[in-house]
């Protein structure tokens, strides 16, 4: 029997926004044998694993791909939601697959704090990695189904975390992301006549769910971030994960980023914390105006997006620092929050008001 882990009170993790990271980290994978940097194939043969492969694979997920037929037509948009996901989680299984290698290898500042069980964790990790990859061989099946060109792997990845709390943070983090994103997918299905495929998107939304819970519980949070986790955009996402890879190194990303959004780049300077009070933003500098109003805008769980007026800080060559307040108390700010800066004042009726008005997007935090 594997040792407990002890009780989140003897944690006493300080939160680190994924986009506040302070060092980049190359997951090239060093156990891949690959003199190219690229980290495939993984040693079970991801992302083209053989028929004996693919069910080492299901041993190791803890259950395998459906084999339910999908459904015969699929639209536009039915079409970027799956090659997004077809992006995202091959992007997932590569930071877990490399997450567990610096475990495992005992790489420096990868030490496993001594209330976690080792080996439970290397187990948690084991299974997660495998689960990612059946998400991303799920919607590349189903582009094949529909006859559709999948997204072919990117070859360089980089991840801005180098100790076990960072990765813990980012995974935290990213699969925050990834509720509100999955719930975007599942509204445009729906909207667009693809309802008989958000029955697998909320599957996955769920266990999505049961990671984070562990990840939360291993940074000292309550495994139940929000009551109502925070909505997100298919453009916040193609966005963020473009920072994880190199896209030169992706061959064929142009057919998702001909229908999504590429913002121009933010970042938290200060961490926003449980409390009102102003936090400093960093925005790339080419398309800042001086003299325009900007604000900036938060993306909070259901409720209608929060507008903050944005205050000139000061500038160098290629960014411009700003400063606002972040709102948490009048709020209720918990869990994830989205911000991105507009020269807009809104209202903004929602989320994808809100990416339609944004012009450097997104920040990502999360508190409590």
């Amino acid at each position: 029997m594997h040792g407990s882990i002890l009780t989140a009170a003897t944690i006493g993790l300080a939160a680190l926004s994924a986009s506040a990271a302070p060092a980049t980290r190359d997951y090239s994978a060093p156990n891949s044998g690959s003199s190219s940097g690229s980290p495939f194939p993984f040693a079970d043969g991801f992302p083209t694993p053989s028929p004996e492969q693919l069910q080492e694979i299901f041993v190791e997920a803890h259950g395998t791909l459906s084999n339910a037929t999908p459904p015969a037509n699929i639209s536009a948009q039915g079409l970027v939601n799956l090659r997004l996901i077809d992006f995202a989680e091959r992007i997932e299984s590569v930071y877990f697959e490399e997450f567990l290698a610096n475990v495992t290898n005992h790489v420096p500042g990868y030490e496993v704090p001594s209330w976690v069980d080792y080996d439970y964790l290397v187990n948690f990790l084991t299974v997660t990695q495998h689960v990612e990859e059946l998400h991303n061989l799920n919607a590349v099946n189903a582009l094949a189904h529909f006859n559709q060109t999948a997204i072919e792997p990117c070859t360089r990845y980089n991840f801005p975390v180098s100790t076990f709390e960072e990765a813990v943070t980012l995974a935290m983090t990213f699969t925050s992301n990834v509720f509100g994103v999955l719930g975007d997918v599942v509204t445009l299905f729906a909207e667009n006549g693809d309802a008989g495929l958000t029955r697998g998107v909320v599957a996955a939304v769920a266990n999505e769910g049961e990671q984070n819970g562990f990840f939360r519980y291993l940074l000292g949070r309550v495994p139940d971030e929000l009551p109502f986790t925070t909505a997100s955009n298919r453009d916040f996402a193609f966005t963020a994960l473009q920072g994880f890879v190199d896209p030169t190194s992706c061959p064929n990303i142009d057919i998702i980023a001909a229908d999504l959004k590429t913002f121009e780049k933010v970042t938290f300077i200060d961490t926003p914390i449980a409390k009102t009070e102003d936090v400093r933003l960093s925005l790339a500098k080419d398309k800042y105006e001086s003299g325009k109003a900007y604000n900036v805008v938060y993306v909070n769980q259901l409720n209608n997006p929060v507008v903050v007026p944005a205050t000139y800080v000061c500038a160098d060559d290629t960014t411009v620092t700003i400063e606002a307040t972040f709102p948490f108390d009048e709020h209720l700010m918990n869990g994830l929050t989205i911000a991105s800066v507009t020269d807009q004042a809104g209202p903004f009726a929602n989320v994808d008001a809100v990416a339609a008005a944004a012009i450097w997007a997104p920040a990502f935090v999360v508190v409590n």
